[in-house]
């Protein structure tokens, strides 16, 4: 991506490093798949399956059917015995370009490919994964537990143009509660155990909000913010080759040598990340400079005089003697170690 900030952001990421103040607000947490909680909390809690699975439906757009479990675990048999009629095994393979996980499934001849685009690199790695599945006569799920609404008002299928037979949708359509829906073209799979009252009140509360295109266009925005962020505070810390990121704004993946030590800061600074980071729709843009920029920065500072010691200072304005940090250390210390 190429990093051009307009002369108003590039002013206040100076401030910002400059300053090393604390962020202002609450916390924020990208460690998961997860939807802003007001928006699962619906209104009208008495909602039924078929219900979901219409609003499911409507939202997505492409599916002739969608079908809900109470578990991703039972939708993913239920794929299987789609795959079953149709004259396959029934061995899943679970494909996921960018993890380097190998092409082959755990045991027994596969009938049935899962493809996750949560790690993928890029649109070709996942056209040439879908290529594949194709070339083995397969039957095709798409994996959107985590990139539904993300990457596109129509996930990962609209974003790098797939063609699944049947795309698999989670908890995280619930607000983190048991929950699976399989959507599809084509004979549908019999139904069976359905999610629970809570879950079908939360997922009939979110799903139109997060399928509004703005919701996908404000994520990727928060995206760009990040990789702003990131990239002026590494460069003025000289981080720039032990802490990087790649993928789409939308879901950025970070890495680096000292990724984990800066995660573990950006902890400290009340932000929490992991590689694959789900940025939080909730967070307008426009809290970034005050709510996101001052954590990256404190991260990056902190990060930059570790070495030198045992002790992490929180900072170059409030560094204080005691201020240790003997979990940084040790993460510190094992990657020197390795390198």
């Amino acid at each position: 991506m190429e990093l051009r900030p307009s002369p108003e952001e590039s002013q206040a990421l100076a401030r910002v490093w400059e300053s090393q103040s604390r962020a202002e607000g609450p916390a924020l947490d990208f460690t998961g798949p997860r939807w802003p909680a007001a928006w699962c909390r619906g209104s009208e809690p008495a909602s039924s399956a078929a219900e979901v699975a219409g609003l499911l439906r409507e939202a997505l757009g492409w599916p002739e059917w969608v079908r809900l479990y109470a578990k991703p675990a039972l939708a993913v048999v239920a794929a299987a015995r789609l795959a079953v009629a149709r004259g396959l095994p029934k061995g899943v393979l679970w494909v996921a370009p960018g993890t380097g996980a190998p092409l082959e499934p755990p045991s027994g001849p596969p009938g049935v490919a899962v493809l996750r685009g949560d790690w993928a690199p890029d649109r070709g790695a996942m056209l040439w994964a879908q290529e594949e599945i194709r070339e083995r006569g397969l039957l095709y799920v798409l994996d959107e537990s985590a990139t539904a609404f993300r990457l596109a008002p129509g996930g990962a299928r609209e974003r790098f143009g797939l063609e699944p037979d049947l795309a698999l949708y989670g908890p995280a359509l619930a607000g983190g509660r048991p929950f699976a829906a399989l959507a599809g073209r084509g004979p549908a799979p019999d139904p069976g155990p359905e999610p629970a009252t809570e879950a079908l009140a939360a997922a009939a509360s979110l799903i139109p909000r997060a399928a509004r295109s703005d919701t996908a266009e404000r994520i990727a925005e928060l995206g760009r913010l990040l990789f702003l962020g990131l990239d002026y505070f590494t460069r003025r810390a000289g981080l720039s080759d032990e802490v990087a990121w790649e993928g789409p704004s939308a879901l950025p993946r970070l890495k680096g040598r000292r990724l984990w030590a800066f995660i573990e800061l950006a902890r400290e600074e009340g932000l929490g990340l992991q590689p694959l980071v789900f940025l939080d729709p909730s967070l307008e843009p426009r809290q970034v400079p005050e709510r996101l920029w001052p954590r990256l920065a404190r991260a990056a500072a902190r990060l930059k005089v570790l070495p030198e010691g045992e002790k992490a200072p929180l900072g170059w304005r409030d560094a204080a003697e005691t201020a240790t940090c003997a979990r940084v250390a040790d993460i510190l210390a094992g990657l020197e170690t390795e390198s």
